[in-house]
């Protein structure tokens, strides 16, 4: 099944799965994990939906962690199990799977979403959602030439966009988890 997001839906994400495509695919200055779980926010509340966002690893500390907390979304950190054995779990315990949409590239996963019948969306099909064609928000280009800016975005496209990411809050060096493939 596609996506729908006129329909409330239970959305679980997994995170370092999105992110990686978000950096690959998305803007052309892509958000760490706290610009994704801010613009996953706005997301759920635009579209009223009870979102779980997944990532590998353990919880960060700090000022970084305090900043991965979330009012609006369950933001969930694997420890020393994998975000996929989370994703799982969390489906295996759903009374309405119907009603629910998991987003993800991973083929294990999506063995899992076929198996107990949910819905699922690649991490392309949501990005275009974060991001969509008509938003403020510059896509990643072809520059004219090997090594080039893209030349084709405004002022003021390029001063909106870093504004919404731009919270005041910086976040924790490098970790280790962003680097991750999935």
């Amino acid at each position: 099944m596609h996506y729908n997001p006129a329909v409330p839906d239970i959305v679980i994400i997994d995170g370092n799965n999105l992110l990686h495509a978000v950096r690959v695919l998305g803007p052309s200055r892509p958000p760490g994990r706290g610009g994704l779980m801010r613009i996953i926010e706005r997301w759920a509340v635009e579209h009223q939906n009870d979102v779980t966002l997944v990532f590998d690893g353990p919880r960060p500390h700090g000022a970084f962690g305090e900043q991965m907390r979330s009012d609006r979304i369950e933001v969930v950190f694997s420890d020393a199990r994998t975000a996929d054995d989370c994703i799982v779990e969390r489906l295996g315990a759903l009374v309405n799977a119907d009603r629910v949409l998991v987003v993800s590239d991973d083929t294990a996963i999506q063995y899992e979403v076929r198996r107990r019948r949910c819905r699922s969306a690649s991490t392309t099909v949501f990005i275009a959602s974060l991001f969509p064609p008509d938003s403020t928000a510059p896509s990643k280009k072809t520059p004219d030439r090997a090594g080039d800016k893209p030349s084709n975005i405004s002022e003021n496209e390029r001063s909106e966009w870093l504004q919404s990411f731009d919270d005041g809050v910086t976040e924790q060096p490098f970790d280790g988890f962003d680097a991750m493939d999935h």
